[in-house]
């Protein structure tokens, strides 16, 4: 078994086989885009943030190890379910640490550095090779579906609270506040200042103004859903979805989804998705529930200290 840096040309369409075929063998199906991996690999260095692991010329693994985030380095690793037990799996998650602790120190040194990572629950050979590298299971997440090709209940806007348009240069900043404010207490949630967010909320290539609801009361937002279609899927996808506390238990959340079902339908979803903390504070797994969306996959997250606190 030999460690390599993937070529983005040659290797594209193996690696996309791989990654799919690791999720068909947990849940018979895989939401894996050749797009979607094609845009992960512009935004990583491949010199430096992945590797490919190698066995008689057939790529068995690959990870991505993507630049600090905050407290977080986030890993990406998968072995393709044909090739486990080879020791794929541990040569990749020790290239990708040795990264992850060049790029912890470049974290203010105020606070703890973690490794993070998540596989999908039902892979039966990841927990033990985490657990045997130090890592901690900390959260379950869940990506949930909706079928779009039935009734889209209309949207109940609350009295007084009306959506308008969104307008980048005007709304962007106040967007963000109301972003971060709506996610304080979620797990693992953290503020990055203004360029890095609109980089990577307005900047990426399915940004569409037209679907991003913010609806207003007077001059404050009060809820937001951010939403991109075919994104981290062949669907319209739920990026970002927040009710401010004060507009909290009006049917906000709900009438958003709606919203977002309908504007997916009339531009050609037939499936919209979202991802959500399974101990999310505010219950939003029921309200999803509530609105006919189905859990699809549960991946659990694992983390690892690489360097405490101060």
């Amino acid at each position: 078994m030999e460690l390599r840096r993937p070529d983005p040309t040659a290797d594209l369409d193996e690696v996309f086989a791989l990654v799919r075929a690791c999720d068909h063998a947990v849940y018979g199906d895989s939401d894996w885009t050749l797009a979607e991996l094609r845009e992960e690999w512009d935004g990583l260095d491949l010199d430096t943030d992945a590797w490919v692991a190698v066995e008689d010329g057939r790529i068995a693994g690959v990870v991505h190890v993507r630049r600090l985030n905050g407290s977080r380095v986030l890993l990406d690793g998968y072995v393709h379910p044909e090739l486990t037990g080879r020791g794929a799996g541990t040569l990749l998650l020790e290239a990708a640490e040795a990264r992850a602790r060049d790029l912890a120190g470049q974290a203010p040194p105020d606070g703890p550095v973690w490794a993070e990572t998540a596989h999908l629950v039902g892979d039966p050979r990841a927990p033990e090779l985490l657990a045997g590298r130090g890592y901690d299971r900390v959260r379950t997440f869940h990506r949930m579906v909706i079928d779009l090709g039935g009734h889209i209940p209309a949207p109940v806007w609350p009295a007084g609270l009306e959506l308008r348009p969104f307008v980048a240069a005007r709304d962007a900043r106040q967007l963000k506040a109301a972003l971060d404010e709506g996610f304080a207490d979620e797990w693992s949630h953290e503020q990055r200042n203004f360029d890095d967010w609109s980089e990577r909320v307005l900047g990426v290539p399915q940004f569409d103004p037209a679907l991003v609801l913010v609806v207003w009361d007077g001059a404050e937002i009060a809820a937001v859903s951010v939403n991109y279609c075919k994104r981290l899927g062949d669907w319209g996808l739920i990026s970002q979805l927040a009710v401010r506390a004060r507009w909290r238990r009006q049917g906000l959340g709900l009438a958003l989804l709606h919203e977002s079902f309908r504007r997916f339908a009339e531009r050609g979803e037939t499936m919209a998705a979202l991802g959500v903390d399974s101990e999310n504070p505010t219950g939003a797994t029921h309200l999803y529930e509530r609105a006919g969306m189905r859990i699809l996959w549960r991946a659990d997250v694992w983390r690892k200290e690489l360097r405490p606190g101060g």
